[in-house]
């Protein structure tokens, strides 16, 4: 027998409100804050996005394989991470709308009476009785003693009585849902940030151009192509002056940067360190520096005379001309142990394990000991400078320094602002009791003071 369709409502609705409950919690606000600030910490105690390797040598690979399963190597961008994100998004929306519509109902539309009732009498934190005789007649004054304190009096008129009403700072119960809203906004931005932006870095030779950057993901590095270019145009160190001192020490390094954009120069500007420039959504910090070298090697054959010279840079491979071997530079050394200048290199032959040598400048017959098709020689070495930039995009950057804004708003008015609120009832009778009344929701020190004075006032003219 189907149940009716009344009772299928109620247990719908029953379920919606629990979850509604749930979600305006306090307590689940408190909870989802406190597990946010242990993350946090956990993601500065772990640093994010290393190699593989540097995280087995520090946390063994039993601890490294799990931390890695819940992706706390990366954790910022974990579907985790997000999810925290997105029920305190939820909690907070919720907590929001269980008072929202009686602060904007205050503000914009003030009190649904301003009579002074005898209810509202009783319930009032101020209330002071004053006996003076013609109640009434003392209007005007009451009035003027308002101005002076709060915005000029309502007056509301009934058979029997006449109530003066007078209020400021209506707009101080904005703070609250103003700084609810500038959480949001900031949860908001940090969520696009985690979800479309991105952290890239990429290494420029001076008088170069690059057409894309490299994400590190894990253990890879990812180009992710640019729609412009970028040329270094110049690269240049300063050091501090220390006399006495052979030493020097790096005082700050900058680039000379140029956009290219459907081959037009569209920007040039100059990066320091903290001080980047934006194109496109894209942020460009001047993050490193170094020197890579382009080294000529000889390479001669043991069975022929003929001596090929390549020119191969710094962690580039080449092939050797008319073989099927490559040569790859792995490094240049200033000075290896009591030989000199030296480079190490590996040789790539089909169906051999890569063999690794070292080529002395100061040595070049040293390389015909090895036995092997090649004779190196190291013929010469230019060294070139390389900056090495940081690029960011962050869609939510401007969003949260908006909600940022919001909150430093929401603040200043919760704190410093409140709304105050006096009533005056004067008995049309001969004689009779003026009824002063008076209640603010922040700052209640300062109130009570200035509604003694005014008491004090209306009572000295009585």
């Amino acid at each position: 027998m189907k149940e009716p369709q009344e009772k299928i409502t109620q247990k719908e609705e029953g379920f919606l409100d629990i979850l509604f409950n749930l979600f305006r919690s306090v307590k689940l606000t408190i909870g989802l804050l406190i597990l946010l600030a242990i993350v946090s910490i956990i993601g500065t105690l772990i640093k994010q996005n290393a190699l593989s390797s540097e995280y087995i040598q520090r946390y063994g690979v039993d601890l490294y394989n799990v931390l890695n399963f819940f992706n706390f190597f990366d954790m910022y961008h974990s579907w985790w991470f997000s999810a925290i994100l997105i029920l305190l998004v939820l909690n907070l929306i919720a907590c929001s709308l269980r008072r929202i519509q009686g602060i904007l109902s205050q503000v914009f539309r003030g009190p649904e009476t301003k009579v002074l009732e005898d209810s509202m009498v009783r319930a009032l934190p101020y209330v002071e009785k004053v006996r003076t005789p013609a109640p009434s007649e003392r209007e005007k004054e009451i009035q003027s003693s308002l101005k002076k304190w709060l915005t000029g009096p309502d007056r509301i008129e009934t058979e029997s009585s006449i109530t003066l009403y007078s209020e400021k700072g209506r707009f101080s119960r904005l703070g609250f849902p103003i700084t609810h809203l500038s959480i949001l906004i900031i949860l908001i931005g940090g969520l696009l940030g985690s979800l479309y932006g991105f952290r890239g870095f990429v290494n420029i030779l001076e008088g170069e151009t690059v057409d894309q950057v490299y994400l590190r993901v894990k253990d890879e590095e990812i180009a992710k192509p640019l729609d412009f270019r970028v040329r270094c145009d110049d690269f240049s160190l300063t050091y501090y002056d220390l006399p006495g001192r052979k030493e020097k020490h790096v005082k700050e390094y900058t680039s000379i940067l140029t956009i290219l954009d459907n081959g037009q120069e569209v920007l040039k500007q100059t990066i320091q360190v903290n001080h980047p420039f934006h194109y496109k959504g894209l942020a460009f910090y001047q993050a490193s520096y170094g020197t890579i070298h382009n080294v000529s090697l000889g390479v001669q054959r043991k069975d022929k005379k003929e001596k090929t010279v390549l020119e191969v840079m710094e962690g580039e491979t080449a092939p050797i001309p008319n073989s099927n071997t490559q040569i790859r530079l792995l490094r240049y050394v200033p000075q290896v142990h009591t030989f000199g200048e030296g480079v190490q290199v590996v040789f790539f032959k089909p169906n051999q394990a890569p063999q690794a040598v070292w080529v002395f400048k100061d040595f070049p017959n040293l390389d015909q000991q090895r036995k092997d098709d090649f004779v190196l020689t190291l013929e010469g070495i230019t060294a070139r400078e390389y900056t090495g930039l940081q690029v960011t995009r962050d869609p939510g950057v401007w969003i949260v320094w908006v909600g940022s804004g919001l909150m430093i708003l929401g603040l200043i008015i919760s704190f410093f602002f409140s709304h105050q609120r006096v009533w005056a009832k004067l008995p049309k009778s001969s004689e009779g009791e003026i009824i002063l009344a008076g209640s603010t929701n922040k700052n209640k020190v300062a109130f009570e003071k200035a509604f003694g004075r005014w008491v004090e006032e209306v009572r000295k003219n009585s």
